[in-house]
Parts: C-alpha cells; sequence; structure tokens
C-alpha cells in the first residue's frame, strides 16, 4: 500500500479534554473504514494510552545499531507508536542518532492516515505538529477554562505560521446546541483577533460508557457501538471525510513527516508579547522512555500520589500526578455511580446468599450510608486511594492482579460500630479475627476472590474501612465477563474480521 498520508494532529488548550480517548476511538473508525492508521503518542501523556486500552509490550522497529529507537504497538488494527526518545528532546540529538530516530519511524507502505495525540507533549513539540499538520483538531469542552485556553493555543499557532485547517470538536457535551454554542462563542473572539474563524467539525457527548469501558481497558466504539457515543464518532469521522487537504504545503507521508518534525522542532517559537519559547535547557541529555512492564512480584500497598528521585527531576510529578487523577477520578466515578445503582434496589431483592463483588459493593454503601447518619458533620474523617499489588500466593486473600484500596477512617463511637456491625453480620463469609495492636476485624472475601471488604475497630477509638476491587490499570479479566450484552467478537470489533458496518 502506497500513496499519500493524511496527517491529523489532535490537541486542546487545556489538559484532561479527551484527546487520547478521541484518538483512539477515532483512529477505530477510521481502521473500520477500511483504511491503514498510526496515531503516535508519548510515553509521559497526561493520560497514558495504557490506561486507556489493554496493549501488548511489542518491539519491532530497529536501528542499525540494534538499539530499538520505536515502540510499537497494535490494537485492533490500529498501529501506536511511541518514541523511546522524547519528541522535546530531539533537538539536542546529534545528526546521526536523529537520522536513526527517523528511519525508525518509518512505515513500509506508510499509513493513509497519521493521526498525532499531544497528550503530554511539550509547548513546542505541540506547536512544531501542529506546523506540519494540514489538519488540527482543537478539542474543546464545557470548561470555562477550555475556550479561553484553546482561543490562546491558536494565537500561538497564528504567530508561528501555522496555515493548516483548524478544526472544532466539542467533546463531553450535553447537546449539539451546547456544541454550537462552544463554536459560536470561540469563533467571536478568533474573528476579532485573529482573523479566522474556527468551524465545528463535530459534538461528542459526554457518557459515562467511557469511564466504564477505561476501567475495562478497551475503546469505548468497541464496547458499546450503539451507544450514543459511539454514534458521535462515527459522523465525526464521516465530517472528517469531506474535509479537503492540501497536500502540496504540508507533509505527505510518514517519512516526510518524521524529517519535518525533526527539522520543525529545534526552530525558535514565538509567544504573546514577542517573546521567544525556551523550553529545551541547554546541557539536557536526551532520555529514553521504556514502556514499563509489569512486575509481578510486587506486594503490599503503595500510594498513589508518592514520587521519589532527585530533586532534578520532579518535573515528572506534575506528569504522574495528572495521569493518576485522570483514573482516580474516573474510578471513582464509576465506582460512586455503581455504589449509587445499587441503593436503588429494593431490600426484598436482596440475594445474600452469595458473597460477590457486587454483594461487597452493597455492603459497602450500606456502611458508608451508615457512617453519614451516625458521624457528627463537625468531626473529621480520613480518605485515601492506594493502589494495592497482590502476589495471589495467598488462598485465603485476593487473586493475583492489581486492586485499588479505598480507606476510610471515621471516629468509632459507640453507636457506629454497632450500626456498622448489624449491617456486616447479614454478609455470608464473615470472618472475625484480631489485628496487630488489639484491633477487632471483620472482614468478607468475594467468592472469586476479586473484591475485600473489611470493618477494623481501632484500639484508638477509630473505625477503618477497607474496599478492595480490581483496577483496570495494569490487566483485567475478559471484557466478556463484565460487557452484558456484548459477544466477545462483537467486544474487540477487529478489523476487518469483525468490521462493523455503519
Amino acid at each position: 500500500m502506497t500513496g499519500l498520508t493524511r496527517i491529523i494532529t489532535i490537541t486542546s488548550g487545556l489538559s484532561g479534554s479527551g484527546k487520547t480517548h478521541l484518538g483512539i476511538n477515532m483512529a477505530l473508525e477510521l481502521v473500520r473504514k477500511g483504511r491503514s492508521v498510526g496515531l503516535v503518542h508519548e510515553g509521559g501523556g497526561s493520560l497514558p494510552v495504557d490506561q486507556v486500552i489493554s496493549l501488548p509490550r511489542e518491539l519491532v522497529s530497529q536501528d542499525r545499531d540494534d538499539n530499538v529507537q520505536v515502540v510499537r504497538r497494535g490494537y485492533q488494527g490500529i498501529d501506536l507508536v511511541t518514541s523511546r526518545v522524547p519528541l522535546s528532546r530531539w533537538p539536542a540529538v546529534d545528526r546521526q542518532r536523529l537520522d536513526a530516530l527517523v528511519r525508525a519511524h518509518e512505515v513500509p507502505g506508510g499509513y493513509e492516515d497519521l493521526l498525532i495525540d499531544t497528550s503530554g507533549m511539550t509547548p513546542r513539540t505541540v506547536i512544531s505538529c501542529c506546523r506540519l499538520s494540514p489538519i488540527v483538531l482543537l478539542v474543546v469542552t464545557p470548561d470555562p477554562r477550555s475556550l479561553a485556553e484553546t482561543f490562546g493555543l491558536l494565537k500561538v499557532l497564528q504567530l508561528n505560521g501555522f496555515d493548516g485547517q483548524a478544526l472544532l470538536i466539542a467533546n463531553r457535551v450535553e447537546s449539539i446546541t451546547q456544541a454550537h454554542a462552544l463554536q459560536a462563542a470561540l469563533s467571536v473572539k478568533t474573528m476579532q483577533y485573529l482573523d479566522r474563524e474556527v468551524p465545528l467539525l463535530g459534538a461528542v457527548a459526554r457518557d459515562r460508557r467511557v469511564v466504564q469501558a477505561q476501567r475495562l481497558r478497551q475503546a469505548f466504539t468497541s464496547l458499546y457501538p450503539e451507544s450514543r457515543v459511539s454514534g458521535d464518532l462515527v459522523r465525526l469521522i464521516d465530517e472528517l471525510d469531506n474535509v479537503r487537504v492540501d497536500a502540496s504545503a504540508h507533509p505527505a507521508s510518514v517519512t516526510a513527516f518524521w524529517n519535518g518534525l525533526a527539522g520543525n522542532l529545534p526552530l525558535p517559537v514565538r509567544i504573546a508579547g514577542d517573546v521567544d519559547l525556551d523550553d529545551i535547557e541547554s546541557g539536557d541529555v536526551p532520555v529514553e522512555v521504556e514502556v514499563p512492564a509489569v512486575k509481578d512480584d510486587r506486594t503490599g500497598d503503595a500510594s498513589l500520589l508518592r514520587f521519589e528521585g532527585p530533586l532534578s527531576r520532579l518535573d515528572h510529578v506534575m506528569q504522574g500526578f495528572s495521569a493518576v487523577m485522570h483514573f482516580v477520578a474516573n474510578d471513582m466515578l464509576l465506582l460512586h455511580e455503581h455504589l449509587a445503582d445499587l441503593e436503588d434496589k429494593p431490600e426484598q431483592q436482596e440475594d445474600w446468599s452469595v458473597a460477590d463483588s457486587t454483594a461487597l459493593e452493597l455492603m459497602l454503601a450500606r456502611v458508608l450510608r451508615a457512617l453519614l447518619i451516625e458521624v457528627d458533620d463537625q468531626q473529621q474523617v480520613c480518605f485515601q486511594v492506594e493502589e494495592s499489588p497482590v502476589d495471589g500466593r495467598d488462598g485465603n486473600w485476593l487473586r493475583k492482579g492489581y486492586y485499588i484500596k479505598y480507606i476510610f477512617l471515621v471516629p468509632g463511637l459507640p453507636r457506629v460500630i454497632e450500626s456498622i456491625s448489624c449491617e456486616l453480620e447479614r454478609l455470608p463469609g464473615l470472618r472475625h479475627s484480631k489485628g496487630q495492636d488489639g484491633e477487632c476485624i471483620c472482614e468478607v472475601m468475594s467468592v472469586a476472590r476479586d473484591a475485600c471488604l473489611s470493618v477494623i475497630n481501632t484500639p484508638q477509638g477509630e473505625i477503618r474501612v477497607n474496599f478492595w476491587h480490581q483496577s483496570g490499570v495494569r490487566e483485567h479479566p475478559p471484557v466478556e465477563q463484565h460487557a452484558r450484552g456484548v459477544t466477545a467478537d462483537r467486544s474487540l470489533d477487529h478489523h476487518p474480521v469483525h468490521k462493523r458496518l455503519h
């Protein structure tokens, strides 16, 4: 397969706008239409692609010195590409190594579409990718800051000679009316100050299925093909195919793009106030980024918001913090919604004969409700989230995997303990034991050993509620066990064998 490559950069002025989700699912829709697609992403994005979908660890592209330069991993027909040398470091690489990097990114036959997800990229890299792209998709959300930051990005792009087409995607909106309102508000400013209008390419609805799919580490268009948000993606790609591209003014192949990026990254970047952007420190040494492998020997709890390392690398904290907060927020949102749904179930419909993960979640909801009723509003409580890897060697404990552990620490007044004890006694398999320092532990494990609820009465007069459930960050059970009503082949929706017709 040879021919022109359509370069599309997906960016935004505000982090957390959904670029990675959109990039993956747009790439899948293009594949389902029979196109070959590559999706470029940085390994340290604010929401790493590994936290959105489950990917194999496969290193295939090598340079002449047998040093792997590029990580390529496939997902349902798309090719996800990451450079081991972060793009921001390319200007500091010597010419020979840079040529090797470009060669490593070449693809026999090329792609028909190359999508660039700018999540986690430095401002210089974002601007360079946009300058090389005939189509730039600006993702905005109803967040009031989103339009302002997007306008600022457009202004910087214009200062730096951007001559491609900028199109708007309104993400997480309630209606198409809201999307048009966002586009109109932005265009008023861009016409007044930049003398350009930004057309609306399409709107993508707010849908909790996006969060649910992320927890299962699958694309939402694959798990929920009939949902409103998947329909929005189909219409978005249809509109994108109607956009005309001027190939003469921009790179028209994969090799031309990477050569162009290598030449553009060192160029000066002008920002507002007639100032040059300088985000590359002198003397920086290129850092190679490995795709982390899952380590099976990790045990014990680890804080999700912990950083240890030299002070000079403190910049990694913000990247890690952003990624963690995305995941924790999504996970807590999904847990909250599930608990709320369970709380609506009539009392007589409960089946306490089996302590499965749903029964534990329902009991957690009842325990939290009891705490809310019994604990005074003025008393302090503590809430913590941890990652809890389990090696699975103990047959009486959780099975092997990665878990999210929620910890609630509240005052242990007698009436609170009594209220919670009455609730817990209803669960089958409840175990009583003594812990360290005289702790009284009530614990119940799900029959599948994939969830655990424990309530601990401490000698200090506090109650600690711990709830473990399997994390979708590293691994997950087979999709068909979770996606009710979606068969295995439908949930994966591979191209072209399981190509979905639109």
